[in-house]
């Protein structure tokens, strides 16, 4: 028995159809009694030639996973982790910011205030995703800030023989730098080289 029409709109929990005619697809699951309900808000999509049943959801929300690479901007950081709020996902920026963290190195056990700092924009990896909780590394050469921010007065840091320099109050700084170029950055952020 079907309860929604194909291109119907549903409602989380809303009945869509019996679990005897279609098997659960994206966004919907079987409750009680067989019945098949959807998960999110959206328009029910019947897949007739493989008897499967799926919601088109209204609002999608850009979808991380391991392995991708993000651009994060850095809001506290402590000794052995920095909370961050990633910008872009794989060169694209997103819409819905998500919070996540940057995991210590295990192995040299390095303090993460030596590495990164509070306003930096950071390449780091996604290596875990456990419990809605994104963990991110940095600890590949490729990856790290790629826009140190002062500490003592929020302008950008200088790379200036082999320290971090801020033009304005003289502050100097240590960060794990990433090994991209302003370009590669430029692509991060607009989603698009641009010339500079």
């Amino acid at each position: 028995m079907v309860f929604i029409e194909d291109g119907g709109f549903v409602i989380p929990g809303q009945r869509v159809c019996v679990a005897e005619e279609y098997s659960p697809g994206l966004n919907v699951k079987i409750a009680r009694d067989n019945i098949i309900v959807s998960t999110r808000v959206g328009f029910v999509s019947y897949d007739k030639s493989n008897r499967i049943v799926h919601v088109r959801p209204v609002k999608s929300i850009e979808s991380i996973n391991l392995g991708d690479q993000v651009l994060v901007e850095v809001k506290d950081v402590q000794e052995k982790i920095a909370v961050v709020e990633i910008l872009a996902v794989n060169k694209r920026p997103i819409k819905h910011r998500r919070t996540a963290v940057i995991l210590p190195d295990l192995k040299t056990r390095q303090d993460l205030n030596e590495c990164i700092g509070i306003g930096d924009l950071v390449i780091a990896d996604v290596v875990t995703l456990f419990s809605g909780v994104i963990g991110l590394s940095i600890w590949k050469n490729e990856l790290g800030s790629v826009l140190p921010i002062c500490s003592r007065c929020g302008r950008p840091l200088k790379k200036k023989d082999k320290a971090l320099i801020c033009l304005k109050c003289g502050n100097k700084e240590k960060r794990k730098m990433a090994s991209i170029n302003t370009s590669t950055l430029s692509e991060w952020v607009f989603g698009r080289s641009l010339r500079i």
